[in-house]
């Protein structure tokens, strides 16, 4: 009996080498393919708010009705409506913060957490943030464009409820910055 071993072995060759290519394929599908990524960081200035003046709507009338109303603009100089010639005298004047943020980021401002005391009620408030136009910051935030560090400006409207007894009340709000 002769046995051909050459095409045994030639057989054995191919199936033993498509064998080891095929584990050679798997473990490359499965190996890890590193992948270099990147991670971005960026870090912004911390945004400061600090009150310079208050809001200050003057000696007023006691008189003050109902639904009378003195509005203190928010812009300089600033307007004064006074429908119902209730303003007796003192001073008159939008209150003055300053922002220190990073330039060029959106900055999202608005007026909250309004407390008001005998006698008036506060609200309807405005912002200008760096000699920008009168925006309303109270419902909802207004939006201007930092730059590193610039004056805003709040105004307000006073609404009597009739209720005003001589004597100094102060009432507060919240002014709050963020980027958004």
């Amino acid at each position: 009996m002769i046995i051909n071993t050459s095409n045994w072995m030639k057989r054995f060759t191919v199936i033993a080498g498509s064998a080891l290519l095929g584990l050679m394929l798997a473990t490359g599908i499965y190996a890890a393919n590193p992948e270099s990524v990147v991670a971005e960081v960026e870090f912004t200035t911390l945004i400061t708010v600090t009150e310079v003046t208050s809001l200050q709507f003057g000696i007023l009338d006691e008189a003050l009705a109902v639904a009378e109303t003195v509005i203190i603009s928010a812009d300089a100089p600033t307007t004064l409506t006074d429908a119902g010639a209730n303003v007796f005298g003192g001073t008159q004047a939008a209150a003055v913060l300053t922002v220190t943020a990073t330039a060029a980021q959106t900055l999202s401002i608005q007026i909250g957490n309004i407390t008001s005391n005998t006698g008036y009620s506060l609200g309807s408030f405005t912002c200008n943030y760096n000699n920008d136009a009168d925006t309303a910051c109270q419902a909802t935030p207004y939006t201007p464009t930092s730059i590193a560090s610039a004056t805003l400006l709040v105004g307000a409207t006073l609404t009597g409820d009739g209720n005003a007894i001589p004597g100094v009340f102060n009432g507060s709000f919240d002014v709050t910055v963020a980027y958004p």
